[in-house]
């Protein structure tokens, strides 16, 4: 959704945001310590959740938010509500985990609907759109420290470019914290506008070169912008995925796999603004 040149600019103005190796140095250190560093997470967001709180079997539907620059908004930006500055991620994690919540991964939540694993009782997923440098630098040593997985919806075909905000020792870092790894197109392409050859290459495509490049089933898809139409959810049927996610507000549900709700986190919202979106979306 941002330029490249936008989020970079930004990573560099803030501490250890700034270039690649002194990014990579700062949050492969080990981040920040606290209850939950020591829990050791399934690589790639698979297998079952650790047992931080009491897990049960449920087909509710579960909040998954969605972020996208974890940094202070340049003046310069047009979009100011994509940036969440870290202090405020870090105390709306917080809050989440003060008010019973443990995060999940994606795949977690389709083996708790389709094949009869656990969840905790409070599941949320943490998804993060596109690939921002600040995404590792901030969001991966909170989310760490918690013992949480993230979602990383990637644009495939950034990763390791010249002027590229994660590259591919990043992304694998992040995946054997237990992030999952998930496909956002290879271009950023507004797939409810593509067809034919684009549209398969885009949506399938995508997925493969994840695939042989880290290693990871990469299950589910994100729709740029949010875009989707009948001809882009049977791309991505056909492509095999279990799922994808959209920028329509509310609940995931089990009945809407390919047209998964998420809640926005806009940097206006603060803790109080995002507890709200929650209690809103049922919650």
């Amino acid at each position: 959704m941002l330029s490249l040149a936008a989020g970079i600019a930004v990573g560099a103005s803030h501490g250890s945001g700034g270039g690649g190796d002194s990014a990579t140095t700062s949050a492969s250190s080990g981040g920040k310590k606290g209850p939950g560093s020591g829990a050791r997470l399934s690589p790639g967001g698979l297998g079952p959740p650790p047992a931080q709180t009491k897990l049960v079997h449920s087909q509710a539907p579960v909040p998954v938010l969605m972020y996208h620059v974890i940094v202070s908004p340049p003046s310069s930006t047009q979009l100011p509500e994509l940036y969440v500055d870290p202090k405020t991620f870090d105390m709306q994690m917080e809050q989440l985990k003060g008010q019973g919540y443990q995060g999940v991964s994606l795949n977690q939540v389709y083996d708790a609907w389709f094949k009869g694993a656990e969840l905790p009782a409070k599941p949320v997923v943490v998804s993060f759109d596109d690939g921002y440098r600040s995404q590792y630098v901030y969001a991966r040593p909170e989310l760490r420290k918690l013992g949480w997985p993230g979602v990383l919806s990637v644009i495939a075909g950034r990763i390791d470019r010249p002027d590229a905000e994660l590259n591919a020792p990043m992304i694998q870092r992040m995946v054997n914290d237990g992030w999952e790894l998930d496909s956002h197109t290879i271009n950023h392409v507004d797939v409810s506008q593509a067809s034919g050859a684009q549209l398969q290459r885009e949506v399938g495509e995508s997925r493969k070169m994840l695939q042989r490049r880290f290693h990871q089933p990469v299950n589910f898809f994100c729709y740029p912008s949010g875009r989707y139409d009948d001809q882009a959810i049977q791309a991505v049927r056909a492509a095999g995925y279990l799922g994808a996610t959209t920028t329509d507000e509310g609940l995931a549900s089990k009945s809407e796999m390919y047209t998964l709700k998420r809640i926005r986190v806009d940097g206006s919202d603060g803790v109080n603004g995002l507890e709200q979106k929650l209690k809103q979306a049922g919650a």
